[in-house]
Order: structure tokens, then C-alpha cells, then sequence
């Protein structure tokens, strides 16, 4: 409620002020009423100058209004603790004739061209993401990202931009310009290249399988400052930002993934792993007795508490979030087993999603590449133990059955 009293006092103090004094409290006044009618008790303190400065796509533009909802959720500038607003940046006007998202923006008194990735390897870790990318990057028309981990990856979107490492320590966060400086090389090999129409077909991507899963940064998006949950997770800015983005998910069998995947990090043996996984089953479940779902698996409290990256392969709760933002045909969604068995069948979806050409000879022969990234250390420790399958098998069972009931497609129940 506000204090009519104490507002008739802060006008007679005007009054003895000039008048431009009068006007600029006057609106002082104003926004604050705004503020607290729109807000309550959490007032947004617009901080001008992180907006201004923040990289977005015309980095000489000042083309911010913090008034206009962009698919319901403002810009609000980014805070003391928080990641960059994204929300504060307008969508570039990407270029007619490139494949590939790219538009020209001033730099350094130049106009340079700029480039985000036309497609994402979304997911999931330790599923074939790092073979399937290899092979896509065969291609003739796919250029690969110079400036990215194993030329692939850039962690941007699940934790560089909120300053975490990979294992979650605190780095000096990646910014949107650093993310699209990532594709600087690969942004003018796009530029050199056209076809005789003009046209320029070349293409890159981003292949970070944390991406789809890993939303434990959600705290330090602006829009989720104060809140027990999110309401802003990756696939919302990723949609205020691309155009049409190019989605692929491989999904493996969960419980087979974390075994992979546990071994990749480190694991000691079978025996050791089953001893892990029985105390992070007891962990997420206690915590989902008072919790949501959401609350559990997003959560970076929690996973610091676990031995496992369990929470990954609970694969349903991840989708849903991604197909509240985007539609179903954003996505092309694959599994692991199939790509071991049929490589060549499974490279031609991928390739006529991503609007590639190929004959049969360069089909035959990027189907036929050697297969990267074999965990030889799972190979030597030996098979997960049968008491573990049955543990890891119970606990991922619902989440496969609602998997396999958004995709409609009862493959992905792993019966067998």
C-alpha cells in the first residue's frame, strides 16, 4: 500500500526545487509506483549500463527495449551474480542467401560476418555424439569449429555463459560474443564460398551433448534471480536467439549410458559403480519425496552430492522442457543402438534433416569411417554387474515409459 502521507510531504519539497528538479523526481516517483505494481516485492533494478554493453548480436546498436516481452519473458539486464540477459538482445536479421545463420554486424569500424551454428548435437553424453559429429563433419559442405573442444564442443550454452568449468568450478564466464567467436573461422570460410547463384551452402554446428540435459546453471539466469524454480532454461533463449534451429538427440539405453559414462570419469570397477549408483538412487529419491522432479535433477546442490551423473539419463523430464519451447519436427531423434547396428541408415536421416547432398560412394564411405571414442577402459573393467542393471533399470523405468510415450515410439522402452 502506498503512504499517501509521505507522498504529499516528497511534493511540498518540490515545490521549494526548479522546475526541472520537479519533473525528474516526479518521474523518479512514478517509475518506483510502476515498479512496485508490477513487480511486488521483487523490483527489477534495470542495471542500463550491463544492458548496454552486453554482447549481443549489433554490437554497435542500441536496439534494447526492456518493455517488449519476447515470447513472454523481458529483459530485465543482467545482475552482479548472474549471466548476461539474452533477453536484452535482438535477433540479428540473418542473411537470405547462407545456409547457415549468419548476418554482418559492425566491429572495429568494419562489418564483419557473424555465424551461430545451423544445427546442435543436443545429447546425451557418452551415446555416439562424438561419432555421429565426426561423420557429419565428413561432409564436404560441413565446417568444423577450429576454436571448440575436439573441434566440436563448446559448453557455451550449459555452463560457459554462467562461468562453470566442466567439472562446475568457477571460470571467468563466456559471453555471446565469445560464443560467436568461436565459428570466427568458420564464419569466413562461409563468406569465401558461394555457389554460381550466390548461394552459400556451407554450414557448422555445435555437438555439446550437455546442452540438452545439463540446466544446472538456471539460477543465474537473470529471469530465474529469487525463484525455487526456473522459468527460463536453455531452449528458451536459444529460441529469442536462432532462427530455425537444427536439433539432433542420439539416446541410449539409460542405465548402459551412465555405466559409460562413470567409467569415462574415472570409475574403479563394476563392484564400485553398483555401490555408487545404490547411494545416488537414495539421494535424488529423498530428495524428490519434498521436491519436484524438476527441483532434483536441475539442481547443482544435488549433483555435487552424487558419485554418478545419474540424473542425465532421465531423458523424459529434459524433452518435455525442450518441446515447450520448440516443436517436434525441430528435433531429429535418434538412438545409439541403431546407429552401432545400421550407421549408413542412420546417416541418411541425418543428412536429408540437415538438407545435405551425398551419392552413394561418399554415403558408403562416411558410413564406413572407423568408430570414434570406444571406452576401453569400460572394455577392460568388464560388464556392469546384473544386481546393478536391475537397480538402474527400476529407477529409469518411468522415465523411459514417458520417453517412449511424448516420442510415441516404443523403441525407446529399451525392452530389448
Amino acid at each position: 500500500m502506498v503512504d499517501t502521507h509521505g507522498f504529499s510531504d516528497t511534493w511540498q519539497v518540490t515545490m521549494k526545487v526548479s522546475l526541472g528538479q520537479r519533473v525528474l523526481l516526479i518521474l523518479v516517483v512514478c517509475a518506483s509506483l510502476w515498479l512496485v505494481a508490477e513487480h511486488g516485492s521483487r523490483i527489477a533494478i534495470y542495471n542500463i549500463k550491463n544492458i548496454m554493453s552486453s554482447h549481443g548480436y549489433l554490437s554497435e546498436a542500441k536496439n534494447v527495449d526492456s518493455k517488449v516481452e519476447k515470447h513472454g519473458i523481458r529483459c530485465v539486464g543482467a545482475g552482479a551474480h548472474t549471466a548476461e540477459d539474452l533477453f536484452c538482445m535482438e535477433k540479428p536479421k540473418y542473411l537470405p542467401n547462407f545456409k547457415n545463420p549468419c548476418w554482418y554486424a559492425k566491429e572495429s569500424g568494419k562489418f564483419r560476418l557473424k555465424c551461430v551454428p545451423y544445427y546442435h548435437i543436443l545429447g546425451v553424453c557418452k551415446s555416439g555424439t562424438t561419432d555421429l559429429a565426426y561423420r557429419i563433419r565428413a561432409h564436404e559442405d560441413v565446417l568444423r569449429c577450429r576454436n571448440c573442444i575436439m573441434e566440436k564442443e563448446t559448453f557455451y550454452w550449459c555452463r560457459g555463459r554462467y562461468g562453470y568449468e566442466y567439472n562446475m568450478k568457477s571460470m571467468t564466464p563466456c559471453n555471446f560474443s565469445c560464443f560467436q567467436d568461436k565459428f570466427a573461422e568458420a564464419a569466413q570460410r562461409i563468406e569465401e564460398i558461394s555457389t554460381e547463384a550466390g548461394y552459400h551452402n556451407m554450414i557448422t554446428g555445435d555437438a555439446t551433448p550437455s546442452d540438452f540435459s545439463d540446466f544446472r546453471g538456471w539460477p543465474k539466469i537473470p529471469q530465474n534471480t529469487g525463484l525455487k524454480k526456473p522459468v527460463v532454461l536453455t531452449p528458451h533463449l536459444m529460441r529469442h536467439l536462432y532462427r530455425d534451429p537444427k536439433f539432433i538427440l542420439i539416446f541410449r539405453n539409460p542405465t548402459d549410458r551412465l555405466y559409460s559414462d562413470y567409467m569415462m570419469q574415472g570409475g574403479r570397477s563394476s563392484a564400485h559403480f553398483h555401490k555408487a549408483v545404490s547411494e545416488d538412487i537414495q539421494v535424488e529419491e529423498n530428495c524428490m519425496k519434498n521436491h519436484t522432479v524438476e527441483q532434483c535433477l536441475y539442481s547443482l546442490d544435488i549433483a555435487k552430492r552424487l558419485r554418478t551423473r545419474i540424473f542425465l539419463g532421465c531423458y523424459s523430464v529434459f524433452m518435455r522442457e525442450w518441446l515447450k519451447v520448440f516443436p517436434r519436427e525441430q528435433f531429429l531423434i535418434l538412438r545409439t543402438e541403431d546407429h552401432d547396428q545400421d550407421p549408413k541408415a542412420q546417416l541418411t536421416k541425418v543428412f536429408n534433416y540437415l538438407n545435405l547432398n551425398y551419392t552413394e560412394e561418399s554415403m558408403f564411405s562416411i558410413a564406413n569411417m572407423p568408430h570414434q571414442r570406444i571406452n576401453q577402459k569400460k572394455i577392460r573393467k568388464g560388464p556392469i554387474l546384473n544386481k546393478t542393471r536391475v537397480l538402474l533399470d527400476n529407477f529409469y523405468s518411468r522415465y523411459k515409459k514417458d520417453l517412449a510415450d511424448i516420442l510415441q515410439d516404443k523403441r525407446f522402452l529399451w525392452l530389448t
